[in-house]
């Protein structure tokens, strides 16, 4: 388990332009690009037939769609992304099917070349990673969820309940084994032990709903229309037992086994009184842990202040005081590292996340010439 301070959530956020600034909305994770490369492998699945399945969404496309798109479009295939990573400071963007000119308006700069080339990628899919068989397999289990399941929640009123309990165990079970198998596979980030991977993926062959897998999940009332689902977070956390996924409205918890549960707060998501109860494991009805919009909306904020934001100043505290060294041969003065740190927030924390290399670089050089008096 890593400590606290070294714990990484590698994740796309994208940004909205609401009123004069950009204001963070929601962060999903990279796929791995070495898995789109073809070769004759066999299916990650079955283990019997060839890979030979192009566009694998491991994290449900309709599940994700809504949070992945600008203004919450149900299109594919539209929508503004960039790599976070809590081990690098800076962001990457990515976009699919953007003007140059909306970009450069959406995120407040020309997106780099690397940027435009990233831009051709399609999120949390995959290429010869599944056969087609088991491609159909994944539909199976998904439509029963989307058709019967997921109005209770994405269309339903569920105004002060804390739990909801639904009593179709196995359809629920097989749901979210595939989005933690298939994310498994293809993220490294999730790193279940094979033991554990091989019995969900006996579970989904099976299509049993392995109940001795223990299982929270918590669904974040998202209030206000489908923009409002562009708030919410798609990715994976390094934490082990319990394993994370974001997806959208869903967050999932998973455990390899009984004995590993222990308790994790992870932002407020779990509290130590109630997390026991909310963890599914041999039950008659799946119960889900139910966070209202004004919770899901602090929630949310907490991790990413707590995840990014508050890492990402002190990195630039340690590149200012690396940069005083360099010309005085000491750190700098706490009072000069807050004003540099003022000056690249100009009122807003999320601003931090949003500059390039580059811009970081040209606006610390102007700051201390300008802070020395120093003209061209």
């Amino acid at each position: 388990m890593l400590t606290k301070q070294s714990r990484m959530i590698s994740c796309f956020v994208c940004f909205e332009k609401l009123g004069a600034f950009n204001k963070i909305l929601f962060f999903k994770f990279t796929y791995n690009n070495s898995l789109n490369k073809k070769t004759m492998s066999l299916c990650k699945l079955c283990l019997e037939r060839e890979a030979n399945k192009k566009n694998t969404h491991y994290l449900t496309d309709a599940i994700i769609r809504t949070c992945l798109n600008i203004e919450g479009s149900n299109e594919r295939e539209k929508g503004l992304y960039f790599a976070l990573d809590n081990t690098n400071p800076f962001i990457d963007f990515n976009f699919q099917r953007l003007d140059e000119l909306t970009l450069e308006t959406t995120i407040g700069r020309k997106p780099t070349e690397e940027e435009i080339e990233n831009a051709k990628s399609i999120p949390f899919s995959v290429d010869y990673v599944f056969c087609s068989d088991c491609e159909n397999l994944f539909t199976d289990i998904e439509t029963p969820f989307i058709q019967n399941i997921l109005p209770h929640f994405r269309q339903a009123d569920l105004s002060g309940l804390k739990i909801v309990s639904e009593a179709d165990v196995v359809t629920i079970r097989n749901f979210f084994h595939i989005q933690l198998y298939r994310s498994a596979v293809c993220e490294d980030i999730l790193a279940f032990s094979p033991e554990f991977k091989e019995k969900l993926r006996h579970s989904i062959l099976q299509k049993n709903g392995d109940t001795s897998i223990p299982l929270s999940v918590t669904h974040l009332q998202t209030l206000g229309g489908n923009a409002i689902y562009t708030e919410n977070y798609i990715g994976f956390t390094d934490d082990k037992n319990p394993f994370i996924v974001f997806m959208n409205d869903f967050v999932i918890q998973v455990y390899e086994n009984e004995d590993a549960i222990k308790f994790l707060p992870f932002h407020g998501l779990n509290e130590q009184e109630t997390f026991v109860s909310a963890i599914n494991i041999n039950e008659e009805s799946f119960a889900f842990k139910i966070f209202d919009n004004a919770e899901r909306k602090v929630f949310l904020n907490t991790v990413i202040v707590n995840e990014k934001v508050k890492k990402t100043i002190q990195y630039y505290r340690d590149m200012f005081d690396m940069f005083w060294r360099k010309l005085f041969g000491v750190d700098a003065p706490v009072l000069q590292k807050e004003r540099y740190i003022q000056s690249l927030i100009n009122g807003d924390d999320n601003n931090l996340i949003k500059y390039s290399k580059q811009q970081v670089f040209e606006f610390t050089v102007a700051y201390m010439a300008k802070l020395f008096n120093v003209t061209k």
